[in-house]
This record gives structure tokens, C-alpha cells and sequence, in this order.
């Protein structure tokens, strides 16, 4: 681990603490000069060189606003942050004792139409979850009472991601969905963070055999989420 680039696939960076008026993480992201060294050293210590992030964007604008917000604070730092645009940047940013910071989002609800993925992917965006936890255009989230798979619309949405070079990630997707999606991979997909249901058979938000074995050859790399719940029944 020491020797190696170690990548948090799913990380909100710092949950906001209401106890904090306001919260430090919309301190960072809004008042220049907030972020302080010691900050910085909790995650240069983490032995963690690259995180990717975890919100989401109810819809364009919104997207819009979370972008300007996060490209402004990795560029107010550069001698500890380093937006991660490529694999050649989680390398220097280990090299460089960096911070790598990855632009995600766990829904791609902010794409109005297969336009918007490359403008979203010259803002930095390099992964995007198809669905969250319900219904869009898209897709079914793992949630919805019936999965009704990838809509002609996901599919244009993913050939485009796919296109450009963002990773299409499927972890909150419904059974269906995720199927739906790795059929259809011309490039590898990823489970950012999820689990197997053959060891958590209660959880609907683990993958079937089926579908890591379909997303392994797809190329596609799977993250073990920790969450409790996600790794024992009860």
C-alpha cells in the first residue's frame, strides 16, 4: 500500500458538520484563505492519494454551481491539491505528496442531453453513476419498486460517456439497469462502491454473480464499499 497509487473511489472529502457555523467544507469550498495546512495534512497522512467525490446535481444548473465551486477550490491550492484529469495524475499526484482530488457524480440526472457530457467533461468530470437510488431518464435506480432497464436515452448518454472518456459507473443502478449497461459496454464500467449479494443476500444495493463477472470483462474495476451495512445483514 505504501508503494503503490491507493484511489478512494467514493468519498465525500468531509461530511458537513452542522455543528459547525457553517460547516467547514462549505467554508473550504467558499471562503479563499479557509483551507488551512493542517487540513491538508489530515489527508496527505491518509495514505490515500486520490478521492474520488460523492454528491450529486438535481439537475444542470446545480451541476454548473458544484463544478465552479470545486474547480475554484483546487485551483485556490495548488501546492496541495491536484485535480485528477487521467491515471498519469493519480501518479503525480502520489509522487508530489498531493492531494488528488477526482470531479464525480453518483447521478447523471444534470445531463439534459449527450451535449452536456462534454461540457461536464471539460469542466473535470471523470465518472458519473447512471442512476442513484430511483427513476430517471436514464435508468432505474436499485430502490424502484419495478427496474425498467436502460432507456434509449441512458444509451445515449452512456455511448457519449463513453465517447469522451468518462467512466460509467453503475453502482446504485437496479438489476436491470446494470445488465442493460454492461451489454451495451464498449469500454469497461465500474462498481465505485457496492458489494456482493451472494455474501449480503438482503441488500439489494450488492451485485449478483452476474454482474461482476459481466462487468470484470467489460475491463471494469469494483470498489468494496465498508459502510456497515453494506458488508453484514444485521
Amino acid at each position: 500500500m505504501q508503494e503503490t497509487a491507493v484511489v478512494d473511489l467514493l468519498n465525500q472529502f468531509r461530511f458537513p458538520d452542522y455543528s459547525e457555523k457553517p460547516p467547514k467544507i462549505e467554508r473550504w469550498l467558499k471562503q479563499p484563505g479557509s483551507f488551512k495546512a493542517a487540513d491538508a495534512a489530515v489527508y496527505q497522512g491518509s495514505g490515500i492519494h486520490a478521492f474520488a467525490l460523492g454528491d450529486a446535481a438535481s439537475d444542470y444548473q446545480e451541476g454548473l454551481r458544484f463544478f465552479a465551486e470545486w474547480n475554484g477550490f483546487l485551483a485556490s491550492y495548488p501546492d496541495w491539491l491536484l485535480r485528477i484529469c487521467s491515471a498519469a495524475d493519480i501518479e503525480r499526484a502520489r509522487k508530489a505528496r498531493k492531494i488528488g482530488v477526482m470531479l464525480t457524480m453518483q447521478d447523471s440526472t444534470h445531463f439534459r442531453g449527450p451535449d452536456d457530457v462534454d461540457t461536464f467533461f471539460s469542466l473535470g468530470q471523470r465518472i458519473s453513476q447512471l442512476t442513484y437510488n430511483f427513476n430517471n431518464r436514464i435508468g432505474s435506480g436499485f430502490l424502484e419498486q419495478r427496474d425498467g432497464g436502460l432507456s434509449v436515452y441512458g444509451l445515449s448518454i452512456m455511448r457519449r460517456m463513453e465517447q469522451v472518456g468518462m467512466g460509467v459507473d453503475v453502482s446504485h443502478c437496479g438489476d436491470q439497469t446494470t445488465l442493460d449497461a454492461l451489454e451495451a459496454a464498449s469500454k469497461p464500467v465500474i462498481f465505485t462502491h457496492a458489494t456482493c449479494r451472494a455474501l449480503i443476500p438482503n441488500h439489494l444495493r450488492a451485485k449478483t454473480d452476474e454482474a461482476i463477472r459481466k462487468m470484470a470483462k467489460t475491463g471494469g474495476v469494483m470498489g468494496v464499499s465498508l459502510i456497515r451495512f453494506m458488508v453484514r445483514d444485521r
